[in-house]
C-alpha cells in the first residue's frame, strides 16, 4: 500500500510538473503535444486520483467502452480538464455523493453543429462528468467558464479550471456542454 502511494505521489508530482508547464503554455497558445490517447486511461488515471484523495463519501464510476475511439491529443492537457471537472463535482458534494465518468463514439452531423457555438460536423469522442451535487442555479450557469468566476469563499477557488479547461478543448477542435438541475447535480458534456 506504501508502494503505491509513493508511486501516486510520484505521478502527482510528475502531472503537477506538467501542469505547471502547461500554465505557461496557457499564457502561449494552447498547442501542446498531440499524441493518440485512448480516453480510458485517462479516465483510470483520474479515477485512481479520486480514489486515492478524495473524501471516502464520495465514489466515483466510470463507463468507458473499450471501442471509444482514439483521440488526436495532449494528454497532460485532457487529464487537466478531467480533474478540474472532477475537483468541481468534489467540491459540490460537501456531505458526499457519488462522480460519474463515461465516454461514448459519436458523429455529429451538420443540423446539429449549426445549433452549438463551436461544433462542426464529423467525428467526437463524448466524455460526461456528473456528479450528484448542489447542482448551478441557472442564473450563474452561462457564467461558468468566465476567467476568474468562481461560486468558493476567498482562497478556495481561482475561477480559472473551467475557463483553462474551455480553453483546452477549444484547442483540440471540441466543445464542452453543462446541464445543471439545482439540488439534483451537473453534468458536463465534453466533446
Amino acid at each position: 500500500v506504501k508502494l503505491e502511494m509513493l508511486a501516486t505521489i510520484e505521478q502527482s508530482a510528475r502531472r503537477g510538473a506538467d501542469m505547471v508547464s502547461q500554465v505557461l503554455s496557457f499564457a502561449r497558445g494552447m498547442e501542446g503535444r498531440r499524441i493518440d490517447v485512448q480516453v480510458r486511461h485517462l479516465v483510470r488515471d483520474v479515477a485512481k486520483i479520486v480514489a486515492e484523495t478524495f473524501p471516502k463519501s464520495i465514489t466515483l464510476r466510470d463507463h468507458v467502452p473499450a471501442d471509444t475511439w482514439l483521440l488526436h491529443a495532449d494528454p497532460t492537457q485532457l487529464h487537466q480538464v478531467l480533474l478540474n471537472l472532477c475537483v468541481n463535482a468534489r467540491d459540490a458534494m460537501p456531505s458526499g455523493g457519488r462522480i460519474t465518468i463515461s465516454a461514448e463514439n459519436l458523429l455529429i452531423d451538420a443540423q446539429y453543429a449549426a445549433m452549438i457555438l463551436d461544433a462542426r460536423p464529423g467525428p467526437y469522442v463524448k466524455v460526461e462528468v456528473e456528479d450528484t451535487g448542489t447542482g448551478i442555479p441557472p442564473e450563474i450557469v452561462e457564467k461558468v467558464f468566465d476567467p476568474f468566476f468562481t461560486t468558493k469563499e476567498p482562497g478556495k477557488g481561482t475561477g480559472l479550471g473551467l475557463s483553462t479547461s474551455l480553453a483546452i478543448v477549444k484547442s483540440h477542435g471540441g466543445f464542452i456542454r453543462v446541464y445543471s438541475d439545482p439540488g439534483a447535480g451537473t453534468r458536463f458534456h465534453v466533446y
